[in-house]
């Protein structure tokens, strides 16, 4: 049996149940994975502030990987500890590629949530979450902003109709990569630059092997984590290349999926 001493555990579609919410089975499988000295992290597409939201409200451990593995942050206060930015040139052509096209557009500008009042208004609607809202931005040009306070560009994510994604244009761009984390979005970000990277320097950061690591996801933007662990885990919702990758398939985000992953990786340590 592979020893597991650290799970890292994607967000959207994994730990949160489909209402959004963290359920206390999985809080209580977190908690009994720590009390047997298994580190539990987070590696979320969102922002630091939303990392170490989740993370303290499911009990993860003091690291999260956030924004896809472009930010390494503080779980505790959302600090920054390491990003990485798209390259300047390549950052702003992409946000003027994304702006005007009628694309709910989260801008993450360094420390930074820029949005654009439309991208405000269609959010509240479908992202409630007051732990994004309450640090983000909101100004009619998001490029003007960040130019007037010369900020980087970390990642850009677009939710709503495909079919006016200037994916082809993002993809030529140079030094950028291209993700999603469903079938209904995309997500550019340096390229390189991934939740398994991140991983791996949290992994060394606590003093775990990666072979001795699990990673529980749903989404293409967790490929690279479990492409970079000795366990990979695959929600029962997750996509067929998720789910092609694992060792073990769980129940889904509505079926109690994480806190079975977790049992089962303790399992494997009897």
């Amino acid at each position: 049996m592979k020893k597991i001493d650290l799970i890292a555990l994607d967000l959207d579609g994994t730990l949160l149940a489909p209402s959004g919410h963290i359920t206390q089975s999985s809080k209580d499988a977190i908690a009994q994975a720590r009390e047997a000295g298994v580190e539990v992290l987070l590696a979320t597409g969102r922002a630091a502030p939303e990392a170490a939201y989740f993370a303290q409200e499911a009990g993860c451990g003091i690291l999260a990987a956030a924004l896809g593995g472009a930010v390494l942050c503080d779980a505790r206060t959302g600090a920054h500890l390491r990003r990485w930015d798209l390259p300047r040139e390549s950052g702003r052509k992409a946000l003027e590629l994304c702006l005007g096209r009628d694309i709910d557009l989260m801008v993450f500008a360094g420390e930074a949530i820029v949005l654009d009042p439309r991208t405000k208004r269609r959010l509240m609607e479908y992202y409630p979450y007051s732990c994004f809202h309450d640090n983000a931005v909101v100004t009619q040009d998001p490029l003007a902003y960040v130019e007037e306070h010369d900020l980087p560009l970390t990642k850009l994510h677009g939710d709503g109709d495909p079919e006016r994604y200037p994916l082809k244009e993002l993809s030529a761009l140079e030094g950028v990569e291209l993700t999603a984390s469903s079938d209904r979005d995309f997500e550019l970000v340096p390229a390189k630059v991934g939740k398994g990277r991140t991983l791996a320097m949290m992994a060394l950061l606590r003093g775990v092997p990666l072979a001795n690591c699990a990673a529980v996801g749903d989404s293409p933007n967790d490929l690279s984590m479990l492409e970079a662990v000795g366990t990979p885990i695959a929600m029962g919702n997750a996509a067929q290349a998720v789910k092609d990758l694992a060792v073990h398939i769980a129940p889904d985000n509505g079926h109690g999926g994480v806190a079975e992953a977790i049992r089962w990786c303790l399992e494997q340590r009897a």
